[in-house]
């Protein structure tokens, strides 16, 4: 059993996992305005989930 990385969704859970840090540490507030704390969490969750299962699907399970 071999398991490799799909580079594809491994480059997008990066990006989201950062956005996600951003949206945490008030990072993003520089590049995107929120109308309010609702909007930044929904975006947060978005990304973060995003992130995640994009991060579960980068891993590839080779068979013989």
């Amino acid at each position: 059993m071999k398991i490799t990385i799909d580079l594809k969704y491994f480059v997008i859970a990066i990006i989201s996992l950062v956005l996600a840090y951003m949206t945490l540490t008030y990072e993003i507030d520089k590049y995107i305005s929120f109308a309010g704390e609702m909007n930044a969490m929904f975006f947060f969750i978005c990304t973060s989930t995003m992130g995640l299962l994009s991060l579960y699907g980068s891993f590839v399970k080779l068979s013989k």
